[in-house]
């Protein structure tokens, strides 16, 4: 039997894995609108794409044969693997380990990690205030180019000097049971058996989850006599180095959208371009960048910008990104390369041309089709075995590259650019029938009778499912329905998604999806109000329907001494707006 996976790793796993991603690496997809678009792989719909991808709401429907589902789902249903397969895969995508064991102390664990970084971030970020600190410290930022605000945003800090400054601060701090949690802050030394602080003597950037939490730290040597230069926290179940990117957490907060990113080499790069309003940048923690990190860019921006040194060392990085982009670029997706002059980096490039010079370099990058055609003729002559040589090298790097109209434009191009007609080595593609659970899954979808004002409070708690808590929605506990269903799963889970909602009521899902398919007119910051409001009237009509009720009992002699005594209580209720035949019934009654 397979085992139970907890929800609380489903909902990280669906939150670690982009639906377009993996269903791109399935069926090419194309940007539509806000959706992405291909012909349907469950059913026949011609010519005509009716199979929808949300990035938005991480969803797929088609409008056809309404098949539709999660991550999850597209695994189970389009490779026909069971519920533990589908999760298998997704987590190894996502470089996650499955729990061995049904409980949730590992994800109370990790909880308390966060909880632990949040408190060393506050700790190191109060300490680059200090006096004796603020001088040299300050000094060395401010001297990159970082100001004072993207300190603040990015909540630099600064581990002093000696052994046990955070584990001091700890023990004054915390209980001993959190003492006892291993966040990776400190070691243990071998020779004495004594604990002591990782960072010391550094300045502490905290490192954040897409989500916006604290999960490891990067640490940077003031005296330059100090190895390594840069120092990050350990791996850990929150915290993957080659997975994560600095900086990305700030682009998604920031309330103007991006439309592409430039990834830079370190921290201080990222925080420099910050600084001078060039706030879409990041960078990978001190390793090359990998497809995972392509694919998590291309989650949120079409366009991705690597910046690189002048030197030998930029070149070699830029051929590896060429490389590794090429295996995670799609259409309607774009890569550029940009070269800096010798010598120089962003901190000092923009304190020499300003912004506008500097976004007027990335506006006249090469993009990845003129660096990659570059890349390779530079180093052939006219010769014919020349040319065999780089048709050799061409096709050998265009293996990497997923099927899609921008490949067979890229053999069209180097074709001419060569002279000598390239055809593309096509992998021939699986014909798929409609999978059989689909169709029952289809048929297993429940009807849901609801009013449109309930309708319009489950589409706001399914955009803002904090908000489930509100003491006024508890009218909806005292009902047998859906509405219960629905209230009573949102206030048991934290940081709930739309996939993990989905996940959920399976049986219900078609309902869900179409809700949320139509447009929310209730701005996020009226929402608190909307559900009291809505509540509100529903209360209010629910008591005018039952009075019209009783008035009817009433009429017929059918009153029971019940309907009697919550007759009266209706209109006493209403007394100062009755009219004088409801002002007769309440005298009789």
């Amino acid at each position: 039997m397979a085992a139970f996976i907890p929800d609380e790793f489903i909902q990280r796993l669906l939150d670690e894995t982009d639906i377009v991603s993996l269903v791109d690496s399935h069926i090419p997809l194309n940007k539509k609108g806000k959706d992405h678009w291909a012909l349907c792989p469950f059913c026949d719909d011609g010519s005509k794409p009716s199979f929808s991808v949300s990035q938005q709401k991480q969803f797929y429907y088609c409008f056809r044969c309404r098949a539709s589902g999660n991550a999850i789902g597209f695994l189970i249903n389009y490779q026909s693997h069971d519920f533990q397969g589908a999760i298998e895969i997704l987590a190894n995508n996502a470089g996650l380990e499955i729990p061995k064991t049904g409980n949730n102390k590992n994800y109370e664990k990790n909880k308390k990690i966060i909880e632990l970084n949040n408190l060393a971030a506050d700790f190191y970020a109060k300490n680059l205030l200090k006096d004796g600190n603020e001088s040299e410290v300050k000094n060395y930022l401010l001297n990159r180019g970082i100001n004072e605000e993207t300190i603040k945003t990015f909540q630099i800090g600064f581990a002093p000097e000696g052994w046990d400054n955070l584990l001091t601060f700890f023990k004054k701090n915390l209980d001993s049971e959190a003492q006892e949690i291993d966040a990776g802050l400190f070691k243990t030394s071998e020779k004495n058996n004594r604990v002591y602080d990782v960072f010391r003597n550094r300045i502490i950037f905290p490192i954040k989850s897409h989500r916006d939490q604290i999960i490891g730290f990067g640490g940077r040597v003031i005296d330059s006599s100090d190895n390594p230069k840069y120092l990050n926290s350990s791996d850990s179940e929150v915290f993957k180095k080659g997975r994560e990117l600095y900086g990305l957490s700030e682009i998604l907060k920031n309330k103007k959208r991006a439309d592409r990113i430039i990834v830079v080499e370190g921290y201080t790069d990222v925080l420099s371009l910050f600084s001078n309003d060039i706030s879409y940048a990041v960078a990978t923690l001190g390793i090359a960048t990998s497809k995972v990190h392509i694919d998590k860019l291309f989650t949120h921006v079409d366009e991705i910008i690597f910046c690189f040194d002048g030197d030998e060392a930029g070149v070699k990085a830029a051929e590896s990104a060429l490389n590794t982009g090429l295996s995670g670029l799609r259409d309607g997706k774009k890569i550029r390369f940009m070269f800096l002059p010798q010598g120089e980096d962003p901190s000092s490039l923009l304190e020499k041309e300003g912004k506008e010079q500097f976004e007027k370099r990335i506006e006249n990058s090469k993009v990845l089709s003129e660096y990659l055609f570059e890349n390779i003729l530079k180093k052939y002559d006219d010769s014919i075995e020349s040319k065999a040589s780089a048709m050799k090298e061409f096709l050998d790097i265009m293996k990497l590259m997923p099927s899609s109209n921008f490949k067979k434009i890229l053999f069209q191009e180097f074709s001419k650019n060569l002279g000598v007609e390239l055809e593309e080595i096509r992998q021939p593609e699986r014909q798929r029938e409609p999978d059989v659970r689909t169709k029952k899954n289809l048929l297993k979808e429940e009807k849901i009778e609801l009013d449109k004002i309930s309708k319009s409070i489950i589409k706001v708690l399914m955009d803002s499912p904090n908000l489930s808590s509100l003491p006024a929605l508890d009218i909806f506990l005292e009902q047998d329905s859906f509405m219960a269903q629905f209230l009573n799963f949102l206030r048991s889970k934290e940081n709930l998604t739309f996939p993990m909602i989905l996940q959920a009521f399976e049986g219900k899902k078609q309902f869900l999806i179409d809700l949320a398919e139509d447009e929310n007119l209730i701005a996020p910051n009226e929402s608190k109000d909307y559900l009291i409001q809505a509540v509100n009237y529903l209360m209010k009509n629910d008591k005018e329907n039952l009075l019209s009720q009783l008035k009817e009992r009433y009429e017929n002699d059918s009153l029971s001494d019940q309907d009697k005594i919550e007759l009266k209580k209706l209109l006493m209720n209403k007394f100062d707006d009755l009219d004088e035949r409801e002002l007769m019934l309440l005298k009789n009654v």
